[in-house]
């Protein structure tokens, strides 16, 4: 009987270390480019398949409101939480870079580095591409 625990307890601290498990888990560190939105409105934009950027007057009023900040993912068609809030505070509405820790299974992003691209504007005022 004693055997049998050792050996399953074995058995389990070998499938926690497994590199399978630390993988699934662990967080990558990527650059990614976006725009900072309120979570509220990027996620209701994301359900409707509009992965672009929000009107920034209304992400600052929400967020101020007490919606969190989330970072839009274009290319791959995500809306990111963000762990650490402060870091992208004075940028909502923004078109961004950012370097940071991801975990891609939970959508949570830590950021680490922020570089403004382009300053946030209504999807509205953007200039209309001709089509071909």
């Amino acid at each position: 009987m004693k055997a049998s625990i050792f050996g399953f307890l074995v058995l389990c601290i070998a499938c926690a270390n497994s590199p399978f498990a630390r993988q699934v888990s662990k967080p990558e560190q990527k650059v990614i480019r976006g725009w900072l939105s309120d979570e509220g409105c990027a996620k209701e934009r994301a359900s409707s398949g509009k992965f672009t950027g929000t009107t920034p007057e209304c992400a600052k009023r929400c967020v101020a409101e007490g919606k969190k900040i989330v970072l839009i993912d274009p290319d791959q068609k995500r809306v990111l939480e963000i762990t650490n809030q402060d870091a992208a505070k004075n940028n909502i509405g923004d078109y961004v870079e950012v370097t940071g820790d991801i975990n891609s299974q939970t959508k949570v992003l830590h950021i680490d580095t922020l570089k403004m691209l382009e300053p946030g504007r209504a999807m509205c005022e953007a200039p209309r591409r001709k089509k071909s």
